[in-house]
């Protein structure tokens, strides 16, 4: 099972609580407390791409959008109320990286311009990676760019067939993933170090998957409310503007 869109607080178990209540120490480290840091008033969003291989439109669509909806651009085009506004991310970069530049083609019959090439992309917080309907091997230089990024990222957030580019470098192995049910016996033949969950969506540390661009709409969901948890009025504000329900409305 994915783990719960809808939550991003983490509550202690009966026996966490008990060594919290009886032990001498106050220190973080002794009480195993971890604090989320709070989020960035700046996002650099990288989105990579396989400038060969067609992409899936809805699979841009719905993470990007999703992500620029808390900017402050977007909130305040609309009758968003004041505490929506105060708590908007200043800035949402998204770039558009390949290895070569270019453009890339997308279904519906569109093409979109790559904004960096490998060579002058700069370091992202959020990597986004679409699926693309190529079966090819990810050449060395895509997985070496991934490998690169991958300390600094906060997030790397895989769309459907994306997986697959993903499962070839080794940020995967012995995490939780998913894919689209299609491709999961292959992927679980290939890569069988990585725990192939059978699941909408899920997540292992900074690692989040799902299996089709419509299940990406929880996982993005739950990505842009943990992420943002400062930014509460924000985000909610902005989820609402696409239809999605506020938390207590989501659980009632």
């Amino acid at each position: 099972m994915p783990s719960t869109p809808r939550g991003y607080t983490h509550f202690p178990s009966q026996a966490d609580l008990f060594y919290y209540l009886t032990t001498s120490s106050t220190s973080e480290e002794d009480l195993n407390i971890g604090y989320a840091p709070p989020s960035k008033s700046s996002l650099k969003v990288g989105v990579l791409v396989l400038t060969q291989a067609q992409l899936g439109l809805l699979d841009l669509a719905v993470p990007v959008d999703m992500l620029t909806m808390v900017s402050r651009n977007q909130i305040s085009r609309s009758n968003a109320p004041e505490s929506a506004l105060e708590e908007a991310v200043d800035e949402i970069d998204i770039r558009y990286v390949s290895e070569t530049g270019g453009s890339f083609p997308v279904t519906s019959g569109a093409r979109i311009g790559v904004t960096n090439s490998f060579d002058d992309a700069p370091q992202f917080d959020v990597l986004i990676v679409p699926g693309s309907f190529s079966s090819m091997d990810v050449p060395a230089s895509v997985a070496a760019f991934i490998t690169h990024q991958a300390p600094d990222l906060i997030a790397v957030l895989s769309i459907s067939s994306g997986i697959a580019l993903l499962a070839q470098t080794n940020l995967l192995h012995e995490k939780r993933a998913t894919g689209p049910p299609q491709l999961l016996p292959a992927l679980r033949q290939r890569r069988p170090s990585i725990h192939w969950q059978d699941s909408p969506w899920t997540r292992q540390d900074r690692i989040w998957s799902s299996s089709s661009a419509f299940t990406a709409v929880d996982m993005m969901t739950a990505f842009v409310r943990e992420y943002f948890w400062d930014r509460s009025e924000a985000v909610e504000y902005a989820l609402g503007t696409a239809g999605v329900p506020r938390l207590n409305e989501d659980e009632s």
